[in-house]
């Protein structure tokens, strides 16, 4: 009997292992299936936040080619005028300096006119101032002799 009091006393101690063992082995599976559906759950939640980032990239990208065109249009635009206000202002000193040699040659020609002109006035003074002076001497002359006798 002796035998088979060890063999219940094992028994019950083998009993109350398993049952210890059956509550540990339901904990880690509860856990594991957590650990599971957590590790799914944030899965997908990183999927969708990878497929939103991946989005947003690429509209980030798209906009900024399209920001960069624009800023090389502008930069080209800014170029040209900057261009063209050079030679708009070396063709505008060009038509200036044309004028203004073309104003010279006119100066220059009415300056020589005004000076012939003002030589034949001086001279025409001059001519005058003589025949009134030859005719104040033929009026003193009448003046002095009024006979008019000794002309002839």
């Amino acid at each position: 009997m002796e035998h088979l009091i060890g063999v219940r006393i094992l028994g019950h101690i083998k009993g109350k292992h398993m049952e210890l063992i059956y509550f540990i082995s339901g904990i880690l599976t509860v856990g594991v299936v957590y650990g599971v559906v957590l590790f799914q759950k944030v899965k997908s939640s990183h999927t969708e936040l990878l497929e939103r980032h991946q989005s947003q990239s690429n509209i980030s990208s798209i906009r900024s080619i399209d920001i960069d065109e624009a800023i090389e249009d502008l930069r080209l635009l800014v170029n040209d005028i900057q261009a063209s206000m050079k030679k708009d202002q070396y063709e505008n000193l060009g038509n200036i300096n044309k004028k203004i040699r073309e104003l010279e040659t006119m100066t220059n020609s009415i300056n020589e006119r005004m000076g012939e002109s003002n030589k034949i006035f001086n001279k025409n003074i001059t001519d005058t101032l003589t025949q009134i002076a030859g005719i104040r001497n033929n009026i003193k002359i009448l003046g002095q002799d009024p006979s008019m006798s000794s002309k002839y």
